[in-house]
């Protein structure tokens, strides 16, 4: 009985034996090999024994981009580009210039002194003013010299304009002196800021050697309104009173006497061109004690700048003198003339 069941035994061991390699033959029969790894993170194929790979699902991370807070990263450029990326204020249009302009010159640069100051700007210029003179003359069959100085001054500050002006001729013919006068006119002005506006006293004084009255000086007071001022024009007018003091400095002349006078008068000043333009001034004078009496005084001239540098301008000019009242002289008494005058 022990043989037998011990023969059972190694029967039913050697047909599962068999079972075994039978079932193992048949797999390397269809060339699929188990896999190596035992590892259960494939899939079975259904026809054999290879795990196929398992995919994952494709995660799109959306590129964003926090704030940071602590500024720039340390490679980055410091400049206001990196600290402030996005400016609160655009930058404002650019303004095209007109056609035909060219372009606009840069600035003049900043003269710093050493020790890192401004420096003291100059002074701005007050005064300004010119000095005229001209002369002609002949000899031979007729010997004739004639003589014209002038000069002129202005200063002008913001809430005072003074003006004065003199002027010399004289006129000799063969040794006989046919011209001898002089002039002086002094105005001064106090002006009111942003008004048109001012007030004026005004000095005259005239000598003629030729007149009843060879020596005249008078007072004026009153309004001056500034009609057009720019950089080619000025148009100004003046209205007053005053008083004027005539006398004859040769004995056994006229006896002197005071005379109340009213004046109008104005300016006019144009400029052609940067060289060329007139200049001109009348002014009336109506004796206020003998209604239909007045004087005239007028004068006007032509510039021609010569040399602008030096400031050398050439004049060609006129001057009229009217008294309607001038005694033995004539009452009409017109000069022209050509100078050169020198600016300052």
């Amino acid at each position: 009985m022990r043989s037998c069941g011990g023969i059972g035994n190694n029967v039913g061991r050697a047909m599962l034996a068999a079972c075994l390699i039978l079932a193992a033959t048949s797999g390397f029969g269809r060339g699929q090999v188990p896999s190596s790894s035992g590892s259960s993170s494939g899939v079975l194929d259904p026809y054999g024994w290879t795990p196929t790979p398992i995919k994952l699902p494709t995660v799109n991370t959306p590129d964003v981009k926090t704030q940071d807070y602590f500024g720039p990263s340390t490679n980055q450029p410091f400049s206001e580009k990196t600290l402030f990326p996005n400016p609160a204020i655009p930058d404002p249009p650019k303004t095209q210039a007109p056609v035909g302009l060219g372009d606009i010159p840069p600035p003049d640069p900043t003269i710093m002194i050493p020790d890192g100051s401004w420096p003291d700007l100059p002074p701005k210029k007050n005064w300004k003013g010119g000095v005229e003179f001209g002369l002609n003359g002949s000899q031979g069959n007729t010997d004739v010299l004639s003589l014209r100085f002038a000069a002129n001054a202005d200063r002008k500050v913001d809430n005072n304009l003074f003006h004065v002006d003199i002027l010399y001729t004289l006129t000799n013919q063969s040794g006989l002196t046919k011209q001898n006068q002089a002039f002086l006119n002094a105005r001064d002005e106090i002006l009111f800021k942003g008004s048109p506006w001012s007030l004026f006293s005004a000095v005259q004084v005239e000598y003629d050697e030729f007149r009843a009255y060879d020596l005249r000086a008078g007072g004026y007071t009153g309004l001056s309104y500034l009609w057009l001022k720019n950089s080619t024009t000025l148009f100004k007018t003046r209205v007053g009173v005053g008083v004027v003091r005539e006398l004859d400095t040769e004995s056994g002349g006229p006896p002197a006497k005071w005379i109340p006078e009213a004046v109008l008068g104005d300016d006019f000043n144009y400029r052609f061109t940067e060289r060329q333009g007139i200049v001109s001034g009348f002014d009336i004078y109506p004796n206020l004690s003998q209604l239909g009496e007045f004087r005239v005084r007028a004068r006007a001239g032509y510039e021609i700048v010569v040399d602008p540098t030096h400031g050398m301008v050439l004049r060609l000019g006129i001057q009229e003198r009217y008294d309607s009242n001038p005694g033995p002289a004539k009452r009409n008494d017109f000069n022209y003339f050509t100078t050169m005058l020198f600016k300052f």
